[in-house]
């Protein structure tokens, strides 16, 4: 995973725990999927899709306290007024994607026309991760911007769990157990050197220190009883829609 909010867990990991590979949180899931990669921090609505093929790796997981800062929904419109509009999709989404649905239809009550592609005429888009941040203080011709993790927490009270940690069912098991200790070590490391993680800044999503570390603070990396909480919610609403999912990512998607 590229972006900043997942750094601590690469930047300290043990050099010899993993051959790392650069993907989007989309086509992450398809590489496991595949057979690509064995492991990472996938998507949850991936997951619910894949089910038992896929092994959870302890409780790690990228979410979010209140704030996410880089899911965000930017609009002509507020939300409960798009009943019709069309909704432009970053080809890198596939939870917030589902959590844009979700909201829509048990928290705004409408329903959006259809979500298109960012190449098609829209009158809201939805950004993440990195390209997100770089867009934080808005886009021209959309006046509104919605922090979809805020609206979740405003909406039930609880944190938002974008990605967990997960594996191949067919992981070998000592190999998928020397992992997790390894990943685990690397996360405490990563957690204790924000400062210096982020002492130049984080060119991509155009944040000076100061502004990274504020941003981390934001998230949680390992589950507890809220989050799980949370998840369970999700896949309530998930479950009730009818499926849907965008359309397969181009082999050359936003990697900053």
């Amino acid at each position: 995973m590229p972006y900043l909010n997942s750094a601590v867990f690469y930047k300290r990991l043990a050099s010899d725990a993993a051959h790392l590979e650069v993907c989007v949180p989309r086509e992450m899931a398809l590489a496991v999927e595949r057979g690509d990669l064995d492991a990472g921090p996938l998507p949850v609505a991936e997951w619910f899709r894949m089910g038992e093929s896929l092994t959870p790796i302890g409780g790690y997981c990228v979410a979010t306290r209140q704030m996410s800062v880089s899911i965000l929904l930017f609009s002509k419109l507020m939300p409960e007024e798009m009943e019709g509009a069309r909704i432009g999709v970053t080809e890198q989404t596939a939870t917030t994607v589902q959590l844009l649905r979700v909201l829509f239809r048990e928290h705004w009550a409408v329903e959006p026309e259809a979500l298109v592609t960012r190449d098609e005429p829209h009158d809201a888009i939805l950004l993440i991760g990195d390209e997100a941040l770089r867009n934080r203080s808005g886009i021209d011709g959309y006046p509104f911007v919605h922090d979809l993790g805020e609206v979740w927490h405003e909406f039930t009270g609880l944190p938002f769990v974008y990605a967990h940690w997960l594996a191949r069912a067919d992981t070998d098991p000592d190999a998928l157990a020397a992992f997790e200790r390894s990943l685990g070590e690397g996360l405490d490391r990563g957690l204790a050197d924000v400062e210096a993680i982020t002492s130049e800044g984080w060119e991509s999503a155009d944040m000076q220190p100061e502004e990274a570390i504020s941003y981390l603070d934001q998230f949680i990396y390992r589950m507890g009883e809220r989050e799980r909480e949370s998840l369970a919610l999700f896949r309530s609403y998930y479950e009730r829609m009818p499926e849907w999912r965008p359309a397969v990512p181009s082999a050359t998607s936003d990697r900053n």
